[in-house]
């Protein structure tokens, strides 16, 4: 806003400048092939173990924060078809392409919303009663952890789980170097955590139990050159 003074008379102009989030764009530029590029077969094989050692629903409302093109809530409807489902993304490009999918496979009952996990209006949520939220590979995003992650706890009704699954950084030189990389040249919000950070994290955010179900660490797994990464259940 800028005020610019003429014959003692003050005229106010507002400027509006639109905030270019990095991260959306980032994923609204890798939106169309998602599902199919180079390391689609790794994010998908990740989905494969959350669906592994998650609990099944007959009825109920689960929600997926950072849900991207919407792969796994798909494979977990068609599963679980009794279940209502939620995916947020911080991405419009990966949102609408979620929709498609869903819409093109008769999943109606996963309703897609573009927000900031960080930032969306509770309102928007009112409606559910999560019984179970994921988390896949979103977590590093976030700017506040903390916050990020007594939200989820928050939205999360009697009894309900958290399946938060990420990058493990105390069993990873590669990834503890891209994190330093992320911190000093590339300067985005990305932080990678050893898996006892996590554990903290969780707990502090007032999970009584959490635990790990899945560890793994691989060499030459589904085109990565090193893999580790953990599942953490946290109720």
């Amino acid at each position: 806003m800028r005020n610019i003074y003429n014959n003692n008379k003050t005229i106010t102009i507002i400027i509006k400048v639109k905030y270019v989030n990095v991260v959306e764009k980032e994923f609204d530029t890798l939106a169309p092939e998602y599902e199919e590029n180079r390391l689609a077969d790794w994010y998908q094989a990740h989905a494969e173990e959350i669906l592994k050692h998650c609990s099944t629903l007959e009825a109920g409302d689960v929600l997926d924060v950072g849900c991207g093109t919407g792969h796994f809530l798909r494979a977990y409807v068609q599963n679980n078809p009794g279940v209502r489902a939620v995916g947020i993304d911080i991405s419009s490009e990966m949102i609408k392409v979620a929709k498609n999918k869903a819409c093109a496979v008769g999943l109606d009952q996963i309703e897609f919303i573009h927000a900031d996990w960080e930032t969306v209006e509770p309102d928007l949520l009112k409606a559910y009663d999560f019984k179970i939220i994921f988390c896949a590979n979103a977590f590093h995003y976030f700017k506040q952890p903390k916050a990020a992650t007594l939200k989820l706890q928050e939205q999360l009704g009697t009894d309900g789980t958290l399946y938060l699954l990420e990058r493990n950084k105390s069993r990873s030189l590669l990834t503890f170097v891209w994190g330093v990389l992320h911190k000093v040249l590339i300067k985005d919000q990305v932080i990678f955590y050893k898996t006892s950070e996590l554990l903290e994290i969780c707990e502090k955010a007032g999970f009584s139990k959490v635990k790990v179900l899945r560890s793994i660490n691989r060499y030459f797994w589904k085109n990565k050159l090193f893999t580790s990464i953990v599942l953490l259940q946290c109720k």
